[in-house]
């Protein structure tokens, strides 16, 4: 697994993706030829102030210290407002639930 950082590999997955739309994230993901999982993390300012979204970014990233998925894709994941007031087990279930059907398809 690693992180996307550049704003190339963001707009590609942008511009052809498939979206789903969760309680707290929306995720898009795009297939890649290589099994290996790369995630990009999106928290608008619309979310709250710097302390918020950082703590969103770290909660999806210590998610992703927990749990390894070997799948073919890149996914972004995009906090929408409701997340904010999300409490941990919440915000764990949601990821996992769609990382596991992720990893059936």
């Amino acid at each position: 697994m690693r992180f996307i950082t550049s704003g190339r590999e963001y707009r590609s997955i942008y511009d052809d993706n498939t979206k789903f739309i969760g309680k707290f994230f929306i995720f898009l993901k795009k297939k890649k030829p290589e099994n290996l999982l790369s995630i990009g993390i999106v928290v608008n300012k619309k979310v709250g102030n710097a302390v918020v979204r950082n703590k969103i970014k770290r909660r999806v990233k210590a998610f992703f210290r927990e749990n390894i998925f070997d799948v073919g894709y890149d996914v972004v994941i995009i906090a929408g407002p409701d997340s904010a007031a999300a409490d941990w087990l919440s915000i764990k279930k949601e990821l996992n639930d769609y990382f596991m059907n992720l990893k059936k398809i």
